[in-house]
């Protein structure tokens, strides 16, 4: 449970540069599709399933 507590967050901070990264490359050339591919789609949840388990667990060992 200790590895999570620390590995988390990381994960969570790398997906979400690699998101503002994709944003900015499909913003200027928007006829790669970078935001509507299969795998922007399934890192995406990835993203959302580590934000939510990160948020859990700040709640539950500030409550500690």
């Amino acid at each position: 449970m200790k590895w999570i507590k620390a590995l988390l967050p990381h994960v969570t901070i790398v997906l979400s540069i690699l998101f503002v990264v994709l944003w900015i490359l499909d913003y200027f050339n928007p006829m790669m599709k970078f935001l509507t591919s299969g795998l922007p789609k399934a890192l995406m949840m990835v993203l959302l399933i580590c934000t939510i388990a990160n948020g859990m667990l700040t709640v539950y060992y500030q409550r500690k």
